[in-house]
């Protein structure tokens, strides 16, 4: 099989998932042809605006209202999620209302409407936003400056956590940073934790 072939059964594989998981009554966006979904860069294809919404954190945490939220599909080759990501505010760092966007997930194919949280981005103090980036090797822990930082990160911003907040005396764990409108790159980067995490 030669590369023409290997694209043209991946597209196909991908309209596959698209037409059978996806609701007739909000058709998605079909991606663009140059874009190939692999398991390390899935497609991300913007759904719309799913407005207000609530969420029941388990062990005791109470209800949670979010202001805002969008959907999106991460379509892979062998599997397509549905992703919300939903912008609250929460009293943390020294501000009482900062904002954050979660990043939420549910397997297209799942018979369950649970939503699963996949990583939180807050807001910084200069205004943009910043996710944790956990260890590949160990993903349980977040890197740190002396730990090395993934290929996927060469290009991106990425800050020790005391840079991003005042309040934090020495907080040497890395975190990604984007503005509020890379939506795309929070939702990209929560299926990469979820992935590491084994959320998925």
């Amino acid at each position: 099989m030669d590369s023409q072939d290997l694209r043209a059964a991946i597209h196909s594989a991908i309209d596959r998932i698209l037409d059978e998981y996806l609701t007739a009554d909000s058709p998605a966006p079909q991606p663009p042809l140059n874009q190939v979904a692999t398991v390390d860069t899935p497609l991300i294809i913007p759904r719309g605006d799913a407005g207000t919404w609530t969420y029941d954190w388990w062990g005791g945490e109470g209800t949670e209202s979010f202001y805002s939220s969008q959907l999106y599909d991460v379509v892979t080759p062998h599997k397509a999620y549905r992703v919300k990501l939903a912008w609250s505010h929460r009293a943390s760092w020294g501000k009482e209302d900062r904002k954050r966007a979660i990043v939420f997930g549910q397997p297209l194919a799942a018979t369950s409407r649970v939503w699963y949280p996949w990583t939180e981005f807050a807001e910084t103090d200069t205004g943009q936003y910043a996710a944790q980036i956990p260890d590949p090797d160990h993903p349980k822990k977040i890197l740190t400056p002396t730990d090395q930082l993934p290929d996927r990160f060469r290009d991106a911003q990425v800050e020790r956590t005391d840079r991003l907040f005042d309040q934090i005396v020495n907080g040497p764990s890395l975190r990604l940073v984007v503005d509020e409108t890379d939506e795309e790159v929070m939702v990209a980067h929560g299926y990469w934790v979820a992935r590491l995490r084994g959320r998925l």
